[in-house]
């Protein structure tokens, strides 16, 4: 991974974990695109966001929902523009107090040097049960 897209990455995270704005400005595309995939209704942050303004509102609706307890990065893999972090996560949900963990797969788009397209795969059935959504069989 070349060392300007490993420094993004860094500056991504550290921005996103303070809820720097600047900082997320500095490291994401105006015109992001956002794709987090999940059956209708499960998650209220599911489904595509544009640009910065939807790329905010994507963090805060996640934030509204979710309190992240740990994040451990277990592999990150690099090809040409694309960019996959593979990250094991804790996080309590809000309504519940459910704890939620389970692994994540983030994957990066990046042109010149900032993130146009973020795509999050996750477990979202443990998610829906964290929320209360699914019944545990």
């Amino acid at each position: 991974m070349s060392d300007a897209v490993r420094e993004t990455l860094d500056r991504y995270y550290a921005a996103l974990k303070a809820g720097d704005r600047a900082g997320l400005r500095g490291v994401v595309a105006d015109d992001i695109e956002v794709h987090y995939p999940a059956p209708e209704g499960l998650l209220p942050w599911a489904g595509d966001w544009r640009g910065f303004d939807g790329f905010e509102r994507f963090i805060a609706t996640v934030g509204d929902h979710l309190v992240i307890d740990a994040v451990e990065p277990l592999a990150v893999h690099f090809a040409g523009d694309t960019v996959i972090t593979v990250l094991r996560g804790e996080w309590t949900v809000k309504a519940t107090g459910r704890k939620v963990r389970t692994e994540t797969v983030n994957m990066f788009t990046m042109r010149d040097e900032k993130i146009i397209r973020y795509q999050v795969f996750s477990d979202t059935a443990a998610l829906g049960l964290g929320l209360g959504r699914l019944a545990a069989a």
